[in-house]
């Protein structure tokens, strides 16, 4: 499936965005002059309507129609005129001259109001027309004459229905050359706008092409250098590019540690391989007896253990920095997880005539946590106490609340503690390798507990009290 391109999907809607508001233009500029036209036309033929009714008089007991006298004085009204009279009573009609003996569509509104309607001329050709009720007027000598008679006539008992009707065919024609007009102008203007959209959209997404082929042309050797953002950058543009920086220099930084582990790893274990094949080529340099044998193949056996050691160490290292899972954290005793850490260790201190100090809060304590990374952060915290305390020195052990966490202390001398207390988080280090009782020591013992630590939200760092004393504190929130 072809991956979707932003420059066609941005060309796509703004045109459609485009087309969409076009369409409404016409449509409403369409709508609004053929309400002008007809709205004027109708009003030209309710101004002759108005004009024909009152062109009716009720004269000498019958109905005449003064416009007939104006025939010959007015030739428009012969030609163009069209128009009708009907008697209700009688039905007779009168129609314009331009009529001839062809009729007009009788009708009018409720209770004789007028009514607009578009209709088909006699002619055949489309027209507009009004038609009204209307009742011819009397003047006051005829009124006067009819009382003088003793036949007075109430001219509301004369009704016509009057049509009067104009041809509609040039509105018609106005109306197809402007939707012709509007057509191509939204065809031509959809043109121009599609060459000046796909310009602007052009010119507007260079910046992420540049930035794109920064990125591509980007060697290795040039991930912790910062990105090359000139100041006219686009704002959202900006914050990818620092974005994408902050990425380059954190992969670079993870790179650079992966390097460092590896040259740290190779390191250790060069020396027990190294051991083993010693041993064994002396082993085999010459006849030896079984007991010698045994000697070598036990020296053998005690590398292999470092080395699985080793293994192990790296392998859970690798694991634990992911976060744990929600489902995989729960509620536990931090006191006790600590009591049946230390538990082990208590002879191992006797051994060593380390003086044992714990300061330990009584009563539950209670942490949401991974149990078994708890104790992978307690046994390597008292072994690395056990390992590095001068002997006959104090080991200072203490659990309590403090602010709404609960802290843990373990506090040994030490010789010479590094510059950098949270050097010793540092994979593969080791302060002092030549000494017999770090030779179990593969550096990695503490990286695990920081990793388990931050894996769980707990933190865990070193202080330096004194010049010669290192302390590990670790705080869970609870």
């Amino acid at each position: 499936m072809k991956n979707p391109s932003i420059r066609r999907s941005l060309l796509v809607h703004c045109g459609i965005g485009v087309g969409v508001l076009l369409c409404l233009l016409c449509t409403g500029t369409y709508l609004l002059v053929k309400r002008l036209l007809y709205r004027e036309l109708d009003v030209s033929i309710e101004q002759t309507a108005a004009l024909l009714s009152n062109q009716i008089e009720l004269e000498n007991n019958r109905v005449t129609f003064e416009w007939q006298e104006g025939l010959g004085t007015n030739p428009a009204l012969v030609e163009n005129g069209i128009f009708q009279f009907w008697e209700e009573k009688s039905g007779g009609t009168t129609r314009s001259p331009a009529l001839r003996s062809l009729d007009l569509p009788k009708f009018c509104g409720p209770d004789g109001s007028p009514k607009r309607r578009s209709i088909r001329l006699p002619s055949g050709s489309r027209g507009r027309a009004i038609g009204l009720r209307i009742h011819p007027f009397v003047l006051p000598d005829e009124l006067a004459r009819m009382k003088e008679r003793g036949q007075v006539i109430d001219p509301k008992s004369i009704s016509y229905i009057l049509v009067v009707a104009r041809d509609s065919e040039h509105i018609h024609n106005s109306l197809r050359r402007l939707r012709l007009i509007l057509a191509c102008g939204t065809l031509f203007t959809l043109w121009i706008g599609y060459l000046l959209i796909n310009r602007g959209i052009r010119v507007s997404l260079r910046p992420i092409n540049d930035l794109t082929l920064q990125v591509r042309n980007r060697t290795e050797h040039q991930l912790d250098s910062a990105l090359d953002v000139p100041g006219a950058t686009p704002a959202e543009l900006m914050v990818l590019a620092k974005n994408l920086g902050t990425l380059l220099a954190r992969l670079a930084t993870v790179r650079q540690r992966e390097r460092d582990f590896i040259r740290h790893a190779a390191h250790e274990l060069r020396t027990p391989i190294a051991g083993l094949r010693a041993t064994t080529e002396l082993a085999l340099s010459q006849e030896r007896t079984t007991s010698e044998y045994r000697g070598h193949l036990a020296t053998c056996h005690n590398t292999a253990v470092e080395l699985g050691e080793l293994i192990k160490r790296l392998s859970a290292l690798a694991r634990i920095g992911q976060p744990v899972e929600p489902q995989a954290m729960e509620s536990f005793d931090i006191v006790e997880k600590l009591s049946t850490c230390l538990e082990p260790f208590r002879g191992l201190f006797q051994e060593r005539r380390l003086l044992l100090e714990t300061d330990i809060d009584s009563g539950n304590i209670l942490v949401t946590g991974d149990p078994s990374l708890a104790r992978i952060i307690f046994n390597n915290l008292f072994d690395n106490a056990l390992c590095y305390s001068r002997p006959g020195g104090p080991v200072r052990i203490s659990a309590g609340k403090t602010a709404g966490k609960v802290e843990i202390r373990v506090s040994n001398p030490t010789e010479t503690p590094p510059m950098k207390p949270d050097q010793w988080f540092e994979p593969l280090f080791r302060k002092n390798p030549s000494r017999d009782d770090s030779q179990s020591h593969l550096g990695i013992g503490l990286t695990l507990s920081l990793n388990a630590a931050q894996a769980m939200g707990w933190t865990l760092h070193a202080e330096t009290p004194r010049e010669d004393w290192i302390t590990f504190v670790l705080r869970i929130p609870r």
